[in-house]
Protein backbone atom coordinates (compact mmCIF):
# COMPACT_ATOMS: atom_id res chain seq x y z
CA UNK A 1 0.00 0.00 0.00
CA UNK A 2 1.15 3.38 -0.56
CA UNK A 3 1.65 6.02 2.08
CA UNK A 4 2.78 8.90 -0.10
CA UNK A 5 1.16 12.48 -0.22
CA UNK A 6 -1.30 13.20 -2.95
CA UNK A 7 -2.41 9.08 -2.60
CA UNK A 8 -5.69 8.09 -1.16
CA UNK A 9 -8.49 4.90 -2.30
CA UNK A 10 -11.68 5.24 -3.38
CA UNK A 11 -14.08 2.80 -3.01
CA UNK A 12 -16.21 2.83 -6.47
CA UNK A 13 -18.70 -0.11 -7.60
CA UNK A 14 -18.42 -1.55 -10.85
CA UNK A 15 -22.08 -2.78 -11.00
CA UNK A 16 -22.34 -4.75 -7.92
CA UNK A 17 -19.24 -5.30 -7.07
CA UNK A 18 -16.96 -2.99 -4.71
CA UNK A 19 -13.50 -2.46 -6.01
CA UNK A 20 -10.79 -0.48 -4.44
CA UNK A 21 -8.59 1.80 -6.41
CA UNK A 22 -5.84 4.15 -5.85
CA UNK A 23 -6.25 7.83 -6.88
CA UNK A 24 -3.02 9.94 -6.81
CA UNK A 25 -3.23 13.73 -7.29
CA UNK A 26 -0.19 16.22 -7.29
CA UNK A 27 -0.27 19.85 -6.72
CA UNK A 28 2.65 22.34 -8.00
CA UNK A 29 3.47 26.02 -8.23
CA UNK A 30 2.45 27.34 -11.70
CA UNK A 31 4.69 29.86 -13.40
CA UNK A 32 1.80 31.09 -15.42
CA UNK A 33 -1.22 32.77 -14.95
CA UNK A 34 -3.80 30.15 -15.55
CA UNK A 35 -3.01 26.65 -13.37
CA UNK A 36 -3.19 23.55 -15.50
CA UNK A 37 -5.92 21.23 -14.77
CA UNK A 38 -5.30 17.53 -16.13
CA UNK A 39 -7.38 14.36 -15.28
CA UNK A 40 -6.78 10.97 -15.86
CA UNK A 41 -9.79 8.39 -15.49
CA UNK A 42 -12.19 10.98 -13.66
CA UNK A 43 -14.50 13.54 -15.57
CA UNK A 44 -12.04 16.98 -16.12
CA UNK A 45 -15.39 18.86 -15.33
CA UNK A 46 -15.56 17.16 -11.72
CA UNK A 47 -12.16 17.91 -11.26
CA UNK A 48 -13.25 21.38 -12.09
CA UNK A 49 -15.61 21.08 -9.58
CA UNK A 50 -13.84 19.64 -6.84
CA UNK A 51 -10.90 22.35 -6.67
CA UNK A 52 -13.60 24.89 -6.69
CA UNK A 53 -14.91 23.25 -3.61
CA UNK A 54 -11.50 22.88 -2.18
CA UNK A 55 -10.49 26.60 -3.10
CA UNK A 56 -14.36 28.39 -1.69
CA UNK A 57 -15.03 26.14 1.15
CA UNK A 58 -11.91 24.54 2.64
CA UNK A 59 -9.62 27.78 1.91
CA UNK A 60 -7.11 25.83 -0.35
CA UNK A 61 -5.10 28.36 -2.86
CA UNK A 62 -5.71 26.37 -5.71
CA UNK A 63 -5.79 29.00 -8.32
CA UNK A 64 -1.89 29.32 -8.09
CA UNK A 65 -1.45 25.64 -8.57
CA UNK A 66 -1.48 22.81 -11.27
CA UNK A 67 -3.33 20.28 -10.16
CA UNK A 68 -2.74 16.60 -11.83
CA UNK A 69 -5.12 13.62 -10.60
CA UNK A 70 -4.63 10.05 -11.88
CA UNK A 71 -6.58 6.97 -11.45
CA UNK A 72 -3.90 4.34 -11.14
CA UNK A 73 -3.86 1.38 -13.86
CA UNK A 74 -6.18 2.79 -16.16
CA UNK A 75 -9.56 2.51 -14.87
CA UNK A 76 -12.21 4.90 -15.36
CA UNK A 77 -14.26 6.48 -12.59
CA UNK A 78 -17.85 7.80 -13.41
CA UNK A 79 -19.45 7.50 -10.12
CA UNK A 80 -19.19 11.12 -7.64
CA UNK A 81 -19.07 8.36 -4.47
CA UNK A 82 -15.53 9.03 -5.46
CA UNK A 83 -15.54 12.23 -4.86
CA UNK A 84 -14.20 12.35 -1.75
CA UNK A 85 -11.50 10.62 -2.44
CA UNK A 86 -9.92 12.78 -4.95
CA UNK A 87 -10.57 15.82 -2.52
CA UNK A 88 -8.74 14.30 -0.29
CA UNK A 89 -5.93 13.56 -3.03
CA UNK A 90 -5.71 16.79 -3.73
CA UNK A 91 -5.17 18.25 0.12
CA UNK A 92 -2.88 15.81 0.87
CA UNK A 93 -0.56 17.16 -1.87
CA UNK A 94 -1.32 20.24 -1.32
CA UNK A 95 -0.01 20.07 2.27
CA UNK A 96 2.17 17.25 1.48
CA UNK A 97 0.93 14.89 4.09
CA UNK A 98 0.46 11.47 3.63
CA UNK A 99 -3.54 9.89 4.04
CA UNK A 100 -3.01 6.52 5.92
CA UNK A 101 -2.60 3.94 3.05
CA UNK A 102 -4.96 1.23 4.65
CA UNK A 103 -8.06 3.89 4.89
CA UNK A 104 -10.38 3.79 2.51
CA UNK A 105 -12.48 6.37 1.63
CA UNK A 106 -15.99 7.09 -0.26
CA UNK A 107 -18.37 10.20 -0.32
CA UNK A 108 -19.82 12.60 -2.95
CA UNK A 109 -19.47 16.26 -2.30
CA UNK A 110 -21.54 18.65 -2.95
CA UNK A 111 -21.02 22.30 -4.51
CA UNK A 112 -21.34 23.67 -1.15
CA UNK A 113 -18.47 21.60 0.50
CA UNK A 114 -20.97 18.99 1.95
CA UNK A 115 -20.82 15.44 1.89
CA UNK A 116 -23.25 13.26 0.63
CA UNK A 117 -24.16 9.63 1.37
CA UNK A 118 -23.89 7.17 -1.52
CA UNK A 119 -25.23 4.50 -2.44
CA UNK A 120 -24.69 0.59 -1.77
CA UNK A 121 -23.09 1.54 1.22
CA UNK A 122 -22.73 -1.59 3.43
CA UNK A 123 -21.11 -3.37 0.41
CA UNK A 124 -18.76 -0.60 -0.51
CA UNK A 125 -16.92 -1.25 3.51
CA UNK A 126 -17.06 -5.00 3.06
CA UNK A 127 -14.70 -4.86 0.74
CA UNK A 128 -12.07 -2.86 2.40
CA UNK A 129 -12.34 -4.72 5.33
CA UNK A 130 -12.05 -8.27 3.84
CA UNK A 131 -8.70 -6.96 2.79
CA UNK A 132 -7.44 -5.98 6.22
CA UNK A 133 -8.13 -1.90 5.38
CA UNK A 134 -8.46 -0.74 8.67
CA UNK A 135 -11.10 2.17 8.61
CA UNK A 136 -13.11 4.20 6.06
CA UNK A 137 -14.47 7.61 5.84
CA UNK A 138 -18.06 8.20 4.91
CA UNK A 139 -21.18 9.80 5.17
CA UNK A 140 -23.80 7.47 6.90
CA UNK A 141 -26.61 9.64 6.74
CA UNK A 142 -28.54 12.31 5.91
CA UNK A 143 -27.48 15.17 8.27
CA UNK A 144 -24.76 13.49 9.65
CA UNK A 145 -20.93 14.45 9.41
CA UNK A 146 -18.33 12.28 7.57
CA UNK A 147 -16.92 9.96 10.15
CA UNK A 148 -14.88 6.78 10.46
CA UNK A 149 -16.76 3.65 10.20
CA UNK A 150 -14.97 0.55 10.84
CA UNK A 151 -17.30 -1.76 10.15
CA UNK A 152 -19.75 -2.31 7.65
CA UNK A 153 -21.85 -3.53 10.13
CA UNK A 154 -22.03 0.36 11.96
CA UNK A 155 -22.45 2.51 9.01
Amino acid sequence: MVNAPGSTIAVTMEGTRPLLVEVQALTSPTPYGNPRRTANGIDFNRLLLLTAVLSKRAGFRLAEQDVFVNVVGGLRIEEPAADLAVAVAIASSMRDAPVPADLAIVGEVGLSGELRAVSQLPARLGKPRSLASSAAWCRAAPGAAARPCPTASTC
